[in-house]
Parts: C-alpha cells; structure tokens; sequence
C-alpha cells in the first residue's frame, strides 16, 4: 500500500503525539451520552461549572385545573380553567434558574423514594444540603444520587433501596454535594 491510499494527513487527526490510544466498545444506547461527554469534555465543562445551556427558557404556559382530581372514588369533571402555569414558574424556586439543572437518573437505588431508572430530577446547587434531603453527590469523581445522612455517627449517603449499601464516610474522607434534588419527573406513557 502506498502512502497516498491513505488519504495524506489532516490538520487535527489521529491521536495526539505520544499518546496511546484504545479501542473500546460502548453499547449502542448509551452512544449519545458518551458523544456528549467527550463534547463536554472538550468544551471544559465540569461537574463543578457544568457548561451552561444556550436555550431559551420556554415561554409556553399550560392551562390548570385548579379542582382537585381523587385517586379512589371518580368525580364530576370541571371544565373551568382556574390559571395559567408556567413550567419554570412551578418546577424551579424563584432566583434559582441559573442553579436549577435536569439530571437523568441510571439505577435502581432510590426506587424507595420514588426515583427509579431513567427518571429526570430537578437539581438545585444554590440549596445548602440538610440531613434527610436527597442529593447529588460526587463519589471518587462519579456523581451519585443518595439520601444524605448518618450511620454510627459518621456522614453517609444512604440509598433507598435494601439491595444497595451506605456510602459511609470516615474521619479524614470528604464528601461533596453537587446539589439538591427537588423535584423528579417521570414519563408516564
């Protein structure tokens, strides 16, 4: 094979010099999450300054109903809209937008709180975290999303399932808060 079956060389391509490089396989679901990884990656954005996001806040207000609706026993439908709702109006504490992200959750460890795989929490990193609250914490450089608490005195991240065990923290280890869960969201259909 000659050198010009390869195409020549490209400005930015291949492997930086003296690096090695590794093949490695990515099951195909989770493809778009490793591409906007490395796009963060290469953007500098980091579980401490996440890149912040170019869309506009939606402006779309939503129709409510005011009247409760029962779990149990059916009731007379009313038909009177009560108020307009805005989404980030309703989901996100007032000044906070800018500290507010969505995180899509993998795993089945907070299914006792009502947190199950793929659902999306709403994250508040304004919040100073209290004992009992649900964060997102970084665990050895992984976030990971627990109850904050303690076992034997010492501060743990507890899960909310008996499969999973504590994340127990001892004298000299730290532990960081990224930030507080507030709400989740679930897809219902």
């Amino acid at each position: 094979m000659s050198p010009s079956d390869h195409g020549g060389s490209r400005p930015g391509a291949g492997r930086p010099a003296g690096e090695p490089s590794q093949r490695i396989r990515v099951p195909e679901s989770q493809v778009p999450s490793v591409l906007a990884y490395l796009d963060a990656y290469k953007g500098g954005a980091s579980l401490e300054s996440p890149r912040p996001m170019s869309l506009t806040p939606s402006t779309v207000g939503l129709a409510a109903f005011l009247s409760r609706v029962p779990a149990g026993v059916p009731s007379t439908a009313d038909d009177d809209v009560d108020e307009v709702v805005d989404l980030n109006e309703h989901l996100v504490l007032p000044g906070h937008e800018p500290s507010t992200f969505i995180i899509r959750v993998s795993g089945w460890s907070m299914i006792g709180a009502g947190i199950f795989d793929r659902d999306e929490v709403l994250v508040d990193r304004a919040l100073a975290p209290r004992q009992g609250d649900i964060v997102v914490a970084v665990v050895n450089g992984e976030l990971t999303i627990k109850r904050l608490g303690k076992v034997d005195g010492h501060v743990a991240l507890l899960p909310e399932n008996a499969h999973f065990k504590p994340i127990v923290f001892k004298e000299g280890e730290t532990l960081s808060i990224w930030g507080v869960v507030t709400r989740c969201l679930r897809t219902l259909r």
